[in-house]
């Protein structure tokens, strides 16, 4: 997170590949060890093996002679959200056990088959907090490679009455999910921004409202939200 942009995109182009490469070594239709080619960016089911020194033929598979020999790398679409209440005054942020104290940040999920952004990142936000969103925009995106996500970041609008209140009982992913005034985010945004590893910042006041740094997704849909992003007309 401390890299300069080229060299942080760099870097997660090259994660990625290497943990794909890791975690596929084998064909998905035959079993038989798969080859690394074109700079790690595919890989293919020889019908020859060179391996033990000797060229000698690999068993059949039905993958070959045809597109389906190659197997790319996988990219998991993800949606993060950040969560206003029906009146926009308030933004919904949650926390998992093992993150800083007082650290919260916004609440996302993976998407699953057959599903559009908006739906699961309604469904998302009603399993880890109980709460009902209607109105969904999307914000931006950023490449997530730890291993392969692709993070789809949205702003959503929780529904009025019943639909605001928070129930953590339909996950157990967050320790914690609390309604948190403009303000107080704003002034958290000033005075409370730090990576996860990091201390807090100068200016911190002990038991404030601390969140992810500029460089994540999170902080940039929670600044979308702040400075009034979600309430300009969309195109």
């Amino acid at each position: 997170m401390g890299l300069h942009a080229g060299q942080a995109a760099t870097y997660g182009h090259a994660r990625a590949l290497l943990d794909w490469n890791a975690r596929n070594p084998f064909c998905a239709q035959c079993g038989q060890p798969t080859l690394s080619v074109h700079a790690g960016t595919k890989r293919v089911c020889p019908p020859t093996d060179l391996a033990s020194g000797t060229l000698k033929d690999r068993l059949p598979c039905a993958t070959r002679g045809t597109v389906s020999n190659l197997s790319f790398p996988r990219t998991d679409p993800t949606v993060i959200m950040a969560v206003i209440s029906s009146d926009g005054t308030k933004i919904l942020l949650g926390r998992q056990r093992r993150w800083p104290k007082d650290w919260y940040s916004t609440l996302a999920g993976f998407q699953e088959p057959g599903e559009s952004i908006e739906e699961a990142v309604r469904r998302e936000v009603w399993e880890e907090s109980g709460v009902k969103l209607g109105r969904v925009v999307l914000h931006s995106s950023q490449p997530w490679p730890f291993p392969a996500s692709l993070m789809i970041g949205a702003v959503g609008q929780a529904q009025p009455g019943d639909g605001e209140t928070i129930f953590l009982g339909n996950d157990a992913e967050l320790e914690s999910a609390k309604w948190f005034p403009l303000e107080e985010v704003r002034e958290a945004l000033l005075k409370g921004v730090s990576n996860l590893g990091e201390s807090a910042p100068k200016g911190y006041a002990e038991g404030a409202l601390r969140l992810p740094p500029q460089t994540a997704i999170a902080n940039r849909l929670i600044t979308a939200v702040v400075d009034g992003w979600w309430i300009q007309p969309r195109m």
